[in-house]
């Protein structure tokens, strides 16, 4: 029967401020179905059906995508980059002594994957290799560099991360997209953040108003300079990382993972990968494994228990010091296939 968790021990796994916001997504996951998302104008007849109509249109985000990932010649689906395996579910969750040693086992000897048409399975989903290759080198997973360097970003951020009903848009996605343009670029000066509780008054005049500016000085820019140092010139020295407050007034500062004023109205949370140690990036989609380490953990496990770890990871765990399997910048932009 196992000790069963908590909504904050959910939560705390998952790395969320508000558990519905994992409920939630369950219903979008369901583009990994071909059968769920089918357009109203597709006759049911010539859909896919695993007994029915095995040869049917599939209506999923892979399948969609064929032409840049391919086909399995097994399947003859689209091959598709989802992985879990080496994840290990709730890690931060234990190390912090938000769940027990035996949550942590159950946890990850039960949490499974996806088979080809959605369903929940056993066993872990193992990415296909040529879909992964498919996934970096044409730009599936986004990239920081391929030019972004040399574009104006405005990120603003309706802070949505503590919203009772929950919700798919959370703030480290913001987080995540600086860290992709800092690891390619060196730098990501040319992305503001600025992160409020809804539409302030002023907020959206001022913020467009600044990035017309922006754009209107860079345009106007004929040097030969390279076109990112040219970026970063023509931004107005007053737009810079904010948040508003729920009262309207401007906070002025460095957007922060943790600490700083804006963090105190609108925490960052993490993201279920996050709290099984993954990197703030987010754009690990198959790690690469190292062999259990029991000096990683700051619990103690049991004989048993360590004898349990190794039968659930035989292959090892995910090292997440090291870049994601067949994880390459992008071959080129605006590809054909």
């Amino acid at each position: 029967a196992g000790e069963s968790l908590s909504p904050e021990q959910k939560k705390a796994i998952a790395g969320v401020g508000e558990l519905n916001s994992v409920t939630k997504g369950s219903g979008g996951a369901r583009r990994i179905d071909p059968r769920a998302f089918c357009p109203p104008v597709l006759p049911h007849a010539l859909r896919y059906h695993p007994v029915t109509n095995p040869k049917g249109a599939r209506c999923d985000v892979f399948d969609h995508t064929v032409n840049v990932y391919g086909r399995d010649p097994a399947t003859g689906f689209a091959r598709r980059p989802l992985d879990n395996a080496g994840v290990q579910y709730g890690l931060l969750a234990l190390n912090s002594g938000a769940i027990t040693t035996t949550q942590f086992l159950e946890l990850n000897e039960r949490i499974g994957g996806y088979d080809n048409d959605g369903n929940l399975v056993s066993a872990r989903s193992v990415a296909d290799r040529a879909a992964l290759k498919a996934a970096y080198s044409t730009g599936r997973v986004t990239h920081g560099g391929g030019g972004l360097a040399n574009v104006p970003i405005l990120d603003l951020r309706g802070y949505l991360d503590l919203k009772s009903d929950g919700d798919l848009h959370q703030k480290y996605h913001s987080f995540s997209l600086r860290e992709r343009l800092s690891r390619a670029n060196g730098a990501s000066a040319n992305h503001v953040l600025v992160v409020s509780s809804e539409s302030q008054p002023g907020m959206e005049e001022y913020t467009i108003g600044k990035m017309d500016e922006w754009l209107t000085r860079l345009v106007a820019d004929a040097s030969t300079d390279a076109a990112s140092a040219k970026v970063l010139r023509a931004k107005p020295a007053d737009l810079v990382d904010a948040c508003y407050t729920p009262a309207g007034e401007r906070i002025a500062e460095k957007q922060t993972f943790r600490g700083g004023e804006c963090n105190r109205f609108y925490p960052t949370f993490n993201s279920p990968r996050m709290m099984a140690g993954g990197p703030v990036s987010g754009d690990v989609l198959k790690c690469e494994t190292k062999p259990i380490d029991f000096r990683d953990y700051r619990v103690l496990f049991t004989p048993d228990e360590k004898k349990r770890l190794i039968s659930i990871f035989p292959a090892g765990v995910c090292d997440w010091t090291r870049r994601g399997v067949y994880q390459t910048n992008p071959t080129g932009l605006w590809q054909s296939y």
